[in-house]
């Protein structure tokens, strides 16, 4: 395993379900692992404050982008783990040929920015930061043209790629940039490739979260073959697993909507209709569920 691997495993960054309870993803969509780039700042606390500080003061552009990066680099300076990690990313990068010619380097809001500015500081190179919006600043200014600048984009998770599809590309294309670069801390293996592939964008993958990544685990024990049976089963049709796990465990579902953790989630679910279910025949017409 590499560096940034047994990191993700330290800091439990990567969560293995139970093969009984899956997770529940943002999309209304269910899976057998989840990922959480963030905790290799340290852990899972000091990720969800500096999430916190982000919410909380991300709209004061000029005060709390420089905060922000004083934040991070603080972790790079003292957490072991975090240096490990983003010292043996530099490592990998810093040769490439797409890399070095780039101006800037960009991340979007928010988990991204708990890595690029740590990629700028090591390369020197000028940082950007991409609001949801599509809004961009440097450190003091908003920016409005890049003049043709190429742009490398650090970014923690890929998965089909829609956030550069629906923001990331789109908000540097707005600003007369190019993107021409990607780092990604993890790949889920799920289509991001083939998105940066037909668009010409160099892209690199840290972590590639594939069946050679679990056989390792199942291999240290960190997993079980059942762990690995569930997970083989959503790798070969995310859709149909999902589909055939909540017709199999209704009431997992029926939790699920009860659950405050998860109640948005399985709300989207069922109101975006996702797996196609036939809401006329059981055990969803026993469902007391309105839209």
């Amino acid at each position: 395993m590499n560096e940034l691997e047994k990191a993700l495993i330290k800091t439990k960054s990567i969560k293995i379900a139970d093969a009984k309870k899956p997770f529940w993803y943002t999309s209304g969509t269910i899976g057998p692992y989840f990922i959480n780039t963030h905790f290799l700042i340290k852990n899972e606390n000091e990720a969800n404050k500096i999430l916190s500080f982000i919410d909380k003061n991300k709209n004061n552009h000029k005060k709390f982008i420089p905060e922000l990066i004083d934040r991070i680099l603080s972790f790079y300076k003292s957490s072991i783990i975090y240096k490990k990690s983003m010292d043996y990313l530099y490592s990998l990068i810093k040769k490439n040929k797409e890399f070095n010619e780039c101006e800037y380097i960009s991340g979007g809001e928010r988990r991204d920015w708990f890595f690029s500015p740590i990629i700028a500081y090591l390369s020197q190179k000028k940082l950007l930061f991409i609001y949801k919006d599509l809004q961009v600043y440097d450190n003091n200014n908003k920016i409005t043209d890049l003049k043709k600048s190429k742009v490398c984009h650090i970014c923690d998770l890929v998965t089909q790629a829609s956030s550069f599809k629906r923001a990331w590309i789109p908000a540097i294309q707005n600003i007369n940039g190019r993107l021409v670069c990607t780092i990604s801390i993890v790949d889920r293996d799920e289509g991001g490739y083939k998105f940066f592939h037909d668009l010409n964008i160099n892209y690199i993958p840290v972590v590639i979260i594939d069946k050679y990544f679990f056989d390792n685990l199942l291999k240290q024990k960190i997993i079980n073959k059942n762990q690995v049976e569930l997970i083989q089963n959503y790798k070969n049709n995310p859709i149909i697993f999902g589909k055939n796990f909540l017709l199999n465990n209704p009431e997992y579902l029926l939790l699920s909507l009860k659950d405050k953790k998860n109640t948005e989630k399985a709300k989207r679910c069922l109101d975006d209709n996702i797996y196609s279910f036939d809401f006329s025949t059981k055990p969803f017409s026993s469902l007391k569920y309105k839209k």
